[in-house]
């Protein structure tokens, strides 16, 4: 169930700084039923997106009163830990162990608004547990079963309410990764109601069909059986094997993730489902050397196995690894178990890959992947090649962004929930050849542009720390200013959906559309004075256009930020907060369609400056930054947008031959975003 290397980042839970599942706060009442290996860690992660939230509980039950002590005791391990190392706070420490309710009598579960069982992966157990469950729980309660395979149908068969009855598949370290797995019930509205739910709780939902082992475990259990098959064979011991792998494609290796998860027994219970299922062969049948290894470490650390090797052995191993992750990756494409973009974000988040599997086999090319597979099925009985495979037609996908259709209105999402949907160089090329998709649709009317919780956190900071000079630095704006500018000239309406952090870059290309909605939990800047550079994408020449020079130029020299209230007083923002930003975008776009509501980009001309500036108080930030940013803004705001926007480029380049853009870059990248940078103000 619970046994994949994550690569999430640390999860956020400090008071003020909520966690990827949304930014509204509301009281929250769950449940978390198994007290053994992986409920306490879910409860810990649950505890951290909710400990915000006064009033909001946790119960973790078990009952064995030995189990539940144990795992109130890592529960607290984890908050303690969290505070000395300073992820977060001590109020936030006391917070969450205040929030944590454990307990023995399954009555107290009665107010919970959602329940997780992760007790047991046996059948008859889950079923047992929701029985009393439900004798206990309001019916408007959704429950949730952790299983690594069994399929929803067969857990919810029998259920007073089979349609609140959800599988929910997380993953290792379960306290802090991110994805968990969806099978819906098949009622629209409580699948909505999960998937809410999933995202306050600060995990991210990825949905896959209900069959045996779903997306991740499919892959994951056939991946780690191949392995042990090859050290079973004798071609290659674990340490071999595990250096092999991971310096080829990551993930650390299969027998190390074993050895961190104890789950070799769960693989060989998740191998027996797949071969029982409809589409099972014998192949599936999981080596004896996965039950007879049990939860023993596959590594001795005392004595090690040696993992040198030769490149012939290297092929051989990886060759075969290849084969199976390929062969089951696009068993899940050509069934429709999961979106080809969650099934690519999923593999690399869940199971710790240094890319998703959809890019590794893209990088290997349709011809190698197909010989890979029809090599390795002539050798193993019962190996299925998939018809896509086959055909050697790979499945196009944006990595980051998604397009979605609701009749003649068209989503533009920006997808990449574990870094806030930071708008790397490749994900701003994605949102491009979105737009210009829909734009070519005549079924589509206008446009929604949001992301996967409507947040948009700005650039990619990992990618404009790493431009060496001033030139790539203005040549980065200038690849991007086009892009903005068409949106702004598209003639279809274009309305941003925004809720929670909209900084940065993320501000910028909300400007550059025909409207913006916002949520009440809009929290808006623009803070690049912070880190040491000026606003590269349109900040400098649309914000002062949008809102008034007096207020963007403090904004602009501050990093201060405006509430969902006053972005609207002020123009940024269209009418009045909407709690459901999405909705409010829709209608905005219908009512401009009927001709009535007015949308339109920014106005492109010229803006007047006042003869005597305002007096700002730039605080700790860097003088030599904020020279280059006034001399921007005055004399990009004299001319029209365009040339505005060259100034803009040129500036951002200036700022790169600053000692206070590595300074300020740095910081932020070893610090975070709350610890000020030392700029030297040269």
């Amino acid at each position: 169930m619970l046994r994949h290397a994550a690569s999430a980042p640390e999860f956020q839970a400090s008071l003020g700084r909520p966690g990827p599942g949304g930014y509204g706060r509301r009281i929250m009442i769950v449940g978390v039923i198994g007290s053994g290996s992986i409920g306490p860690d879910l409860a810990y992660g649950f505890l951290s997106a909710l400990v915000r939230e006064k009033g909001s509980k946790v119960y973790l039950l078990d009952i064995k009163q030995e189990a539940l002590d144990a795992g109130v005791e890592r529960i607290r391990g984890y908050g303690r830990k969290g505070v000395a190392r300073g992820k977060i706070s001590a109020k936030a420490g006391a917070a969450l162990e205040a929030a944590l309710v454990p307990t023995m009598d399954m009555k107290d579960l009665a107010d919970c608004e959602y329940v997780l069982e992760a007790a047991s992966e046996e059948l008859s157990i889950k079923k047992i547990i929701l029985k009393n469950l439900e004798e206990v729980v309001s019916p408007t309660c959704l429950i949730g079963f952790a299983t690594s395979g069994l399929p929803r149908k067969y857990i919810a068969e029998g259920a007073k309410h089979p349609e609140r009855c959800f599988v929910n598949h997380p993953f290792f370290p379960a306290w802090r990764s991110p994805p968990i797995e969806i099978v819906s019930s098949g009622d629209e509205v409580l699948d909505i109601r999960m998937m809410k739910t999933i995202k306050h709780l600060g995990k991210v939902p990825v949905r896959t069909a209900d069959v045996e082992c779903f997306a991740a475990d499919d892959i994951f259990c056939n991946y780690i059986s191949e392995a042990a098959r090859i050290v079973e064979e004798g071609i290659a011991n674990p340490a071999q094997v595990d250096k092999i792998v991971n310096d080829a494609i990551g993930g650390g290796g299969p027998f190390n993730v074993m050895d961190a998860t104890q789950g070799n027994l769960l693989t060989v219970h998740c191998q027996q489902l797949m071969q029982e299922a409809e589409t099972g062969t014998p192949w599936f049948k999981a080596p004896e050397i996965l039950t007879t290894q049990g939860n023993s470490p596959w590594h001795d650390r005392k004595n090690p196995h040696d993992a040198s090797h030769d490149e012939a052995l290297a092929k051989v191993v990886l060759d075969r690894i290849l084969a199976v992750l390929v062969a089951r990756t696009y068993f899940v494409v050509d069934n429709d178990i999961c979106e080809p973009a969650e099934l690519n974000w999923l593999t690399r988040m869940a199971l710790g890959f240094s890319k998703g599997l959809l890019e590794i086999t893209e990088e290997l090319g349709a011809d190698k992947a197909a010989a890979l597979c029809e090599s390795f099925a002539k050798a193993h009985e019962g190996f299925v090649v998939p018809k896509s495979i086959k055909e050697k037609s790979l499945v196009s996908f944006r990595r980051n962004v998604k397009v979605e259709r609701n009749g003649d209105i068209g989503t533009v999402r920006v997808w990449r929930p574990e870094v806030m949907n930071a708008l790397s160089a490749l994900t701003i090329s994605e949102i491009h050849s979105a737009m210009v998709e829909l734009e070519a649709d005549a079924d589509i009317k206008g446009i929604v542009f949001t992301s996967y919780n409507g947040s948009l956190a700005g650039a990619d900071i990992l990618e404009l720390a790493a431009l060496p000079t001033p030139a790539e630095c203005r040549d980065i704006c200038l690849k991007t200013h086009p892009i903005m500018q068409h949106i702004a000239g598209m003639a279809k309406p274009v309305v941003a959906a925004l809720r929670g952090p909209v900084l940065g870059g993320g501000a910028e290309f909300s400007m550059a559309c025909h409207a913006r909605i916002v949520a009440p939990d809009l929290v808006l800047g623009q803070p690049e004075v912070n880190l040491g550079i000026i606003p590269g994408y349109g900040g400098t020449q649309r914000l002062p256009r949008l809102i008034g020079f007096e207020r963007a130029y403090a904004m602009l020299r501050t990093a201060e930020s405006m509430n969902a209230t006053q972005a609207c007083e002020l123009g940024w923002a269209h009418g009045e907060p909407d709690a459901n930003p999405e909705a409010g975008a829709v209608r905005l776009i219908r009512d401009y369609l009927a001709g009535n509501a007015k949308v339109a980009p920014v106005n492109p001309e010229p803006m007047a400056i006042p003869s005597t500036l305002p007096t700002v108080d730039i605080g700790h930030r860097s003088l030599a930054i904020d020279k280059i940013l006034v001399d921007v803004i005055l004399r990009g705001l004299a001319t029209n947008l365009a040339d505005g926007l060259e100034i803009e480029a040129d500036g951002f380049a200036r700022c790169k031959a600053t000692v206070d853009m590595n300074i300020g870059m740095g910081n932020f990248m070893q610090n975070g975003p709350r610890v000020p940078a030392e700029f030297l103000n040269e």
